[in-house]
């Protein structure tokens, strides 16, 4: 072997040694965290900054379910059932948008449906209950609108969903099947909000008569820059009849004031800043609806409007102060019922 071959090989004995003990030290590596990992299994703690909270069970605000519903007279449904997530401290508005109609041939001209928004907090407390009755019309879409304001004192579930009531079995339309398209959607409102009371409903407008019916007063110092939002439904009975009228254990129609032609009512919202003597300093805006004619064969009537409007950088007085009037031009009287009508000011 010559000198070149023996350094060579002298070479390649140091490198496998080398070698071998580099990947003896690796054996032992692996087999000292295979060992670890037996015993000692890995966890985030507690205190791990990058530990995920844990995600609530139901989908938070702004939510909204959007369903379908088939009746057949008489009968009683509740659908568009569904649960958000609600914050301690937060207000929701929970609006409902539902219409349905009598199907053109079906027996009868007319046909009572009953609407309620029901939204319960799981851990119990106040909910709403929000709708309303009209006779639909053979052929003619109705339309049903309501709202309400609602809270939760811990963070919790609310249910929401919506009941359809066509109950009665002795009347023309019995048999007649229909369906319903309803949505209801609750949005977090972010700053101050207050909803009608109910001082003063349910009571009767006479012919002739313009009277404020629901009234909400908001300090100005609590509203936020930015727009003003009303929303009011308003529950109506012409008097047609003396038992369509009953609230409260008493009829709000007078028999000697019965006209089966109805009553041509008008409903306005209006939007106003009013000082600290309580006198109005400015006028911020007005919706009114179509005059709609409530008749023998329509009776009930459930009208809604909403209003949108800018605060001026500088408004005078001290409060918001949000109204609903009826206007009524006969020739029956018109009974404004508590159920069913709200004002809701955001």
């Amino acid at each position: 072997m010559t000198d070149v071959d023996l350094h060579s090989a002298q070479r390649r004995r140091r490198w496998l040694i080398a070698g071998g003990g580099l990947l003896l030290v690796l054996v032992l590596v692996v087999a000292a965290l295979v060992i670890r990992g037996k015993h000692e299994p890995f966890a985030p703690t507690a205190s791990s900054p990058t530990a995920p909270a844990t995600p609530p069970p139901y989908f938070p605000a702004p939510y909204s379910v959007t369903d379908r519903a088939t009746l057949t007279v008489p009968e009683e449904s509740r659908f568009a059932q569904g649960t958000f997530w609600a914050t301690a401290g937060e207000t929701y508005l929970v609006t409902m948008d539902l219409q349905s109609t009598k199907p053109a041939g079906s027996d009868g001209r007319s046909m009572y449906l009953g609407v309620t928004l029901s939204c319960s907090p799981q851990a119990g407390g106040p909910g709403i209950s929000e709708g309303g009755t009209q006779n639909m019309l053979t052929g003619e879409v109705t339309q049903y609108r309501n709202q309400g304001l609602i809270s939760v004192p811990e963070d919790g579930a609310i249910d929401c969903s919506i009941k359809l009531n066509a109950p009665y079995d002795d009347v023309a339309s019995t048999g007649t099947t229909f369906t319903t398209d309803g949505t209801w959607r609750a949005e977090p409102v972010g700053g101050e909000a207050r909803a009608f009371e109910g001082e003063g409903l349910p009571r009767t407008v006479a012919v002739g008569a313009d009277e404020s019916v629901m009234t909400v007063d908001l300090p100005l110092d609590s509203v936020a820059p930015g727009d003003l939002r009303a929303l009011s439904s308003v529950h109506l009975t012409a008097c047609t009849g003396v038992n369509g009228s009953r609230e409260e254990g008493r009829a709000w129609c007078s028999e000697g004031a019965l006209d089966d032609a109805g009553s041509t009512v008008t409903t306005r919202l209006t939007a106003q800043l009013v000082d600290a003597g309580g006198d109005v300093c400015a006028e911020l805006g007005t919706a009114s609806t179509e005059p709609d004619h409530i008749d023998l064969y329509r009776h009930h009537r459930l009208l809604s409007l909403e209003l949108t409007h800018s605060l001026p950088e500088a408004p005078c007085g001290e409060t918001v102060r949000v109204s609903v009037s009826v206007h009524n031009d006969g020739p029956a009287p018109v009974v404004v019922h508590h159920a069913n009508s709200s004002l809701v000011v955001l």
